[in-house]
């Protein structure tokens, strides 16, 4: 009966729960104020990608089996790796990989995306080592299909298919890269959907045999 003629305390905020409230009315001001306030929201960058079947064929050696993110095309050379963490676009854009397959022993590949043309004050390029993609294909054990940084402009599914690059994930990279060490470098191909049938010498072409030279 005597709760009748008890009159609540008022709540007052102290400490933390003073700085909570005015964070609370902020927020509640900047909705229903201004919409040049709002609070920013940044839409993940989805990579399109096909995930068709693709296969990594080593002549004479191992088969690999994993998705498609490049070019939906077949292409055969020399299979070579490089060690490199960081700076997958300069290795790609390389004029010593001229038709080779580049396969990559870091992990996670394109999570920076593409950076553009631009130039400096020279008219070199600044994030590349040649206006387009010099290697054939591309092979890698994990690919990222979201990508965020500054300087990108594009994913690198979407490069590779505008430079006609095919490109395989979800392979055993690290068996690649043993088979090459111990065997040396070896002929390959990247087939995409069904398997390639053509004969033995057709389905490798060696890029010994070509004037890359002439060619470029």
């Amino acid at each position: 009966m005597f709760s009748r003629f008890v009159k609540p305390a008022a709540f007052k905020p102290t400490g933390y729960g003073i700085q909570r409230v005015a964070q609370q009315t902020r927020f509640l001001a900047t909705v229903e104020g201004s919409a040049g306030r709002a609070m920013p929201y940044t839409r993940p960058r989805a990579t399109p990608i096909s995930h068709d079947r693709a296969t990594f064929t080593i002549r004479d050696g191992p088969v690999f089996h994993g998705k498609s993110f490049g070019a939906k095309s077949n292409i055969s050379g020399e299979a070579v790796f490089t060690t490199s963490l960081v700076g997958y676009p300069e290795s790609m854009t390389d004029p010593s990989y001229r038709g080779q397959i580049l396969v990559f022993t870091q992990p996670l590949i394109g999570n920076y995306g593409v950076p553009s043309s631009a130039r400096d004050e020279h008219g070199l390029l600044k994030y590349f080592e040649s206006p387009n993609i010099q290697c054939v294909g591309v092979v890698v054990a994990d690919y990222a299909e979201k990508y965020s940084h500054w300087t990108a402009v594009e994913s690198l599914s979407d490069w590779c298919a505008r430079e006609g690059v095919p490109a395989i994930s979800g392979v055993d990279t690290r068996a690649i890269v043993t088979y090459l060490r111990e065997e040396g470098s070896s002929l390959a191909r990247i087939t995409i959907g069904e398997e390639y049938d053509a004969d033995q010498d057709e389905a490798f072409v060696d890029p010994e045999q070509i004037n890359l030279v002439k060619k470029s």
